[in-house]
């Protein structure tokens, strides 16, 4: 595997999820998300709307608590 793909996550909204869940249970505290899209001038305002629940669900810990 290359460096790129350990770290960064892309693909669909499950792919991104899963990826940013695992780096949570891997033991991170924070994670950076930058959305990339074809047309670097435009703001990926859609993507980011599209992501938003599987990332605050991916940050959740176990139990329902919010990480810090």
């Amino acid at each position: 595997m290359l460096i790129q793909q350990a770290i960064v996550a892309y693909g669909d909204v499950e792919t991104i999820h899963d990826r940013v869940r695992r780096h949570f249970e891997a033991g991170a505290d924070h994670v950076c998300i930058q959305v990339l899209t074809t047309d670097p001038t435009a703001l990926p305002d859609q993507q980011r709307r599209e992501l938003a629940p599987a990332l605050r669900q991916a940050a959740t810990a176990p139990k329902g608590i919010p990480r810090n």
